[in-house]
């Protein structure tokens, strides 16, 4: 487990004071969650405890005669209602209004939006409750306050942090990154670390401040019992779920993960979902209508759009990779990684060992969701390659739209349905054999004779099947080579490219710009003062400034251009088909933005601005290698640093030198 104290001084170092001077909670709010339903606690308890507090005692009393309830006569005691709706129903009114008005209320206005905060708290609070009856737990009500106050370390950020929440999410909208590790970036801690300390701090029972810790967690703590455990899976699930409806507690894209464990844990309370949704919309709806809040509904879309969200969640791709099964028996024929070589082979093996006059190849481009011929043999006419041929995969009808749903090979004839494929062929009848890996569709392979009129053959089908099933092994093996060569040359701190592909990219763009006149720009980019960040705040502060400046020159850069660390606090940066102006353009965006996030940042790096100085430079008819047109810009960026930093120099305003 984490040290104690390291995890103290890490929210004391992004919090504005010390955790001790934060407000507390509500005394009322504290006592109410203190209160259980064991023998001891009667209607009188609760009541005398919420009539302390005339204010809330009011809205307490608003809430219970809404319509929700639909009591035909007005309730006007606190001990009345507690004896109507029971315990539970009481205590969860008070701790809205408790938590709303002294909690929520608090937050300032911003990015951080405190009524769909407030939104997804409700709502995951009545799942987590509701999951919690199903897996019988004993006491739902501590798992509804759980689940009311999980996200409690944003509210304390957005109200106490040297960074504001809102500030943070404005800085990291574009980031792409886990919201965690961008917390972690920015605060030196993760809201959740935030939420457990504060809740300690007031007072809290312990299973609040153990989900505020663990309900982010991809591998639960093992030190947690089974039940303890499950506590923080219902709240994750239900966090998950409130995600799945549109109501997460930011305007964010990225959803919270789901590991497998939680699925575990919870599994059995997942059997009545549309039921499960439907109650907890029943109650958002009304409670909402208190806070004026506006909540979906639809349920059986919602139903059936959280069980495949869950089913996406199955799917780790670490363990795809370790369950790929890429023993070299089966990727024998395919000895090389690249599909340009490998089709081609598989092509001609087919027409030399079985007599199949035309075959072609198609694979499916999940962004565009088609099916694109990449590989023909012989060429189809004026078509190279075949590359130009692409059918929509939403658009196909007939007996290939069977062939792709069912999995096998199917004999494609003459119809107005097939027409395009077969008229691209040449022919009027083909068979479609699917190409897949582990039950996944990874293509078709087409087979047919040369001329119209001529009927195919089905008897070399099945070996043909056999080998479709060998070529989908050999395009999973090279997807996932070329994802792990990827990988490889990324950077694993800041997640941009690293300096074998930084070189890579130089070499290939200064030939590209000798052979074709194609010139580019290039820019490094080091960041002032770099080593006083290191010495002041420690070398962790100093890893989050660098993921910081590259997380601000992905966002701003084009997809065509190239960024990467060059090495320590040095990036570079290559913009293709770039003039002079456009180069200076984008470098000042650059270092504006880099400013002002070390203004934004201010209060966590006391007296040490975050700024960096650009070096810019031009390919040139004159220069001999890359490093030439590198240290061109080298030179810029030493000219920036010596007249002051922060600042965009280009080699071409340097003097020359006799």
């Amino acid at each position: 487990m984490d040290d104690p104290d390291r995890i103290a001084q890490s929210v004391h170092g992004a919090l504005r004071g010390e955790v001790a001077d934060l407000p507390p909670a509500p005394a009322a709010a504290v006592k109410l969650l203190q209160l259980t339903r064991d023998a001891e606690t009667g209607v009188a308890d609760i009541s005398r405890l919420i009539e302390t507090e005339p204010a809330l005692a009011a809205k307490v009393l608003q809430i219970v005669n809404s319509a929700f309830y639909g009591f035909p006569r007005r309730i006007r005691s606190i001990q009345r209602a507690v004896t109507l709706l029971g315990f539970s129903a009481v205590r969860q009114a008070a701790l809205h209004v408790l938590f709303y008005e002294g909690v929520i209320q608090r937050s300032g206005r911003g990015a951080f939006d405190r009524l769909f905060f407030w939104q997804h708290s409700l709502l995951v609070a009545i799942l987590s409750r509701e999951l919690a009856q199903q897996v019988a737990h004993p006491d739902p009500d501590s798992l509804y306050a759980a689940g009311l106050l999980h996200d409690l370390g944003k509210v304390i950020l957005e109200s106490h942090g040297r960074v504001r929440y809102s500030d943070f999410l404005a800085a990291t909208a574009n980031s792409g990154n886990p919201v965690g590790d961008d917390e972690r970036t920015f605060f030196g801690v993760s809201h959740g670390t935030v939420g457990a300390v504060i809740c300690e701090r007031w007072g809290l029972p312990e299973t609040l401040c153990r989900v505020q810790a663990q309900h982010h967690s991809c591998i639960l703590d093992p030190e947690l019992t089974p039940a303890q455990a499950q506590e923080v899976a219902i709240v994750a699930l239900a966090d998950f779920l409130a995600w799945t409806q549109g109501i997460g507690s930011v305007n964010h894209l990225a959803g919270p993960a789901l590991s497998q464990q939680v699925l575990t844990l919870v599994e059995p309370a997942m059997t009545d979902l549309p039921g499960l949704l439907q109650r907890a919309d029943t109650e958002i709806t009304e409670i909402g209508g208190f806070y004026g809040l506006q909540f979906p509904s639809s349920m059986q879309l919602r139903a059936n759009l959280v069980a495949t969200a869950i089913g996406l969640s199955r799917q780790d791709p670490s363990d795809e990779l370790a369950r790929s099964g890429l023993r070299a028996s089966h990727t024998a024929p395919h000895q090389s990684l690249e599909p340009d070589d490998f089709i081609p082979w598989t092509l001609e093996a087919l027409q030399r060992e079985l007599g199949i006059e035309r075959l072609l190849m198609m694979q499916i481009e999940p962004k565009r969701r088609s099916l694109v011929a990449t590989h023909a043999l012989p060429e189809l006419a004026g078509t190279p390659a075949g590359a130009s041929l692409e059918l929509t995969i939403p658009t196909l009808t007939g007996d290939l739209v069977r062939c792709l749903r069912e999995r096998r090979p199917m004999l494609i004839r003459e119809s107005s349905e097939n027409a395009r494929i077969l008229d691209a062929l040449g022919v009027t009848e083909a068979a479609a054999v699917p190409v897949m890996c582990r039950g996944r569709l990874l293509g078709v392979l087409w087979l047919s004779k040369k001329g119209p009129g001529a009927a195919f053959d089905i008897g070399p089908l099945p070996e043909v099947q056999r080998v479709a099933g060998e070529l989908g092994i050999a395009l999973e093996r090279s997807r996932t080579f070329a994802l792990e060569r990827a990988k490889a040359e990324r950077d694993a701190l800041t997640r941009l490219h690293n300096r074998s592909a930084v070189d890579r990219f130089l070499a290939e763009s200064f030939r590209q710009a000798s052979e074709s006149g194609r010139h580019y720009a290039v820019g490094l980019v080091d960041i002032d003062h770099f080593k006083r960040f290191n010495d002041a705040f420690g070398h962790q502060t100093g890893d989050d400034v660098l993921r910081i400046v590259a997380d601000t020159m992905r966002n701003l850069t084009r997809p065509g251009d190239f960024i990467g660390r060059y090495g320590g606090e040095e990036f570079l940066f290559v913009l293709v088909e770039t003039d002079g102006q456009e180069a200076l353009g984008y470098s000042e965006r650059i270092r504006r933005e880099i400013e002002h996030r070390g203004r934004i940042l201010e209060d966590r790096f006391p007296g040490h601005a975050l700024t960096a100085s650009i070096g810019v430079a031009q390919h040139e008819d004159g220069y001999r290698d890359p490093g030439d047109v590198v240290a061109a810009a080298d030179s810029a960026l030493y000219r920036a640093k010596a007249t002051g930093r922060n600042r965009v120099v280009s080699a071409w305003q340097l003097p020359v030198t006799p």
